[in-house]
């Protein structure tokens, strides 16, 4: 729980409900307050008995968040004070916000885009350092400034197309067909690059998936302890512990990924082992990178060439564990499974070796390395789709003229990428997409 807690009324009656509701140490009226002035204020209760003390705030239209007349009340943190506000402002005249009407009211009073009101549902629950730095971009109206640019340059195509078709009698030759589908590929390029990216970034911010693999008691679960740097997975020396995936987020870097401890591969009579064993398998098919572990204190056996089939197939990264001890394993042999591969040398339980794990897992998943935080990217499904379909369109435009169609045909196609882009910017759309859109928000925002 926050020190301070906040109830924000937005609309033409906020100042005379805010008035009903706080009175002024300074005895002045409120709706006298100079906008963005915070002020001392008792909070007074329906009988007029003050409950708590606290700040309020005037933020006039159409310099508020909202562009309507909003007033911040400012107090203690207590749920009790809180609801008590809410019931007497309630009372006074205002409702409950729905969620999302706040940032709502934003958009359909102009103050952002929809792309903007999305990534203020986006931002709330980012989960990496660089999806957050590309939402605040997102925010701030960049990548809306890129779809308009987008826009202006199919918009500036069609004018010249609509000219040709009006005045010219050039409408079927290759000179002109073979300029505009020049023009239209280098902006479908631009917007399917976008799209790429914005694929690739979604996979990362969800979580990259690293599982951790080995036979029995090779040090899986002290590896997952190590790399989080507490106590998630039990460790004992009995082989087998481990009989379901244990799933943990970390960060590297920037973005954020899912390490998974899992049942050590072996065959085993136990149920319950075979089930852990099932799991572990179907965690292989969907990693997108795979941590084998050997424990280089025994001999290599017919577990360890088990793995080999599961992972060939996966980037891999290789660990001889338990480094402080004697080695029985030769480099040569591990060489023989696992071919061109380092290997690296660890102790899960003192730590030693971890740092350089992590620098090879991050030089092993190449996508990290990309400078995601210099993009404006599409953060969601509705934004992504509206990008593969005007790049799509495009794509079918640019086709129609190589092939020699008319370049009055084209338009079509140009004019179904065009709404597809005023869509991600909330232009040319239907209410109830716009209302599904918020309903996704908390309240409050």
């Amino acid at each position: 729980m926050g020190a301070v807690g906040i109830v924000k009324l937005s609309g033409n009656d906020s100042i005379e409900i805010a008035s009903k509701v706080c009175r002024l140490r300074s005895g002045k009226e409120i709706k006298k307050l100079p906008s963005f002035k915070l002020a001392l204020c008792d909070v007074i209760d329906n009988n007029n008995k003050a409950l708590d003390e606290g700040l309020v705030v005037l933020m006039r239209e159409p310099f508020s968040y909202t562009r309507e007349n909003v007033v911040e009340i400012q107090v203690h943190s207590s749920p009790l004070i809180i609801q008590k506000i809410i019931q007497i402002c309630i009372n006074k005249g205002a409702r409950l916000a729905e969620p999302g009407e706040f940032t709502k009211r934003a958009f359909l009073n102009g103050r952002i885009s929809l792309n903007q009101a999305e990534s203020v549902a986006e931002i709330v629950k980012v989960q990496s350092e660089k999806a957050l730095y590309s939402l605040y971009k997102n925010l701030r109206g960049m990548f809306g400034e890129k779809i308009s640019e987008w826009q202006k340059g199919l918009a500036f195509i069609q004018a010249k197309i609509q000219v040709e078709c009006d005045f010219s009698d050039r409408i079927g030759t290759t000179d002109l067909q073979a300029t505009f589908a020049k023009e239209i590929n280098t902006i479908r390029q631009n917007i399917r690059k976008q799209y790429d990216r914005s694929k690739k970034f979604q996979n990362l911010q969800n979580g990259l998936l690293v599982v951790i693999c080995g036979k029995p008691n090779v040090g899986k679960s002290s590896l997952l302890n190590a790399i989080i740097g507490k106590e998630r997975s039990i460790v004992t020396p009995i082989p087998g512990t481990t009989r379901d995936a244990i799933e943990e987020l970390f960060l590297i870097e920037g973005f954020p990924f899912r390490f998974v401890d899992t049942a050590g591969i072996r065959e085993s009579q136990s149920y319950i082992e075979k089930i852990g064993i099932d799991k572990t398998k179907k965690y292989l098919e969907e990693a997108h990178l795979v941590i084998v572990i050997f424990d280089q204190s025994q001999e290599i056996n017919k577990e360890d060439y088990t793995l080999v089939d599961l992972v060939r197939k996966k980037p891999h990264i290789i660990v001889l564990n338990k480094s402080d001890l004697p080695s029985k394993i030769e480099i040569k042999d591990v060489n023989e499974l696992y071919p061109q591969e380092k290997i690296i040398k660890i102790s899960a339980l003192s730590g030693k070796g971890i740092d350089r794990l992590l620098d090879q897992i991050v030089e092993k998943v190449q996508l990290i390395k990309d400078n995601y935080d210099e993009d404006y990217l599409a953060f969601n499904f509705r934004q992504q789709n509206e990008l593969f379909k005007a790049s799509t369109f495009l794509e079918q435009a640019q086709k129609s003229l190589e092939e020699g169609f008319p370049i009055d045909v084209v338009s079509i196609d140009i004019d179904e990428a065009l709404r597809c882009l005023k869509r991600i910017n909330g232009e040319d759309i239907d209410e109830k997409v716009v209302d599904s859109i918020f309903n996704n928000f908390c309240v409050g925002k």
